[in-house]
């Protein structure tokens, strides 16, 4: 079973980038590379998918989602897909990038 990175990481998909960020160095506190070489890059990598609202909308729109994330879609308790304000906000961030 594939864990999303806000399962590896411990933390709610409304959870903001300050505590996305305490939950990931508690994480790398806990396990270290030079001990936990594997648990530490399935931690490095959760953390930069989701590490800022621009990566979790990201993720949200072109990850493939795990099982159990299809499930809560399945079920209506879908708090990862992005809101249209979201949407709006990445696309004029976009825009103005280029």
């Amino acid at each position: 079973m594939t864990l999303s990175p806000f399962e590896i990481l411990g933390v709610s998909p409304d959870a903001d980038d300050a505590a996305i960020r305490r939950a990931y160095l508690a994480l790398v506190k806990t396990y270290p590379p030079e001990r936990a070489p594997q648990r530490f890059q399935a931690i490095r990598h959760a953390y930069e998918k989701i590490r800022d609202r621009r990566a979790r909308i990201e993720y949200a729109l072109f990850h493939c989602p795990s099982l159990a994330e299809i499930e809560r879609m399945a079920h209506g308790a879908d708090s990862l897909r992005p809101t249209t304000d979201q949407l709006r906000d990445l696309f004029a961030e976009c825009l103005d990038e280029h």
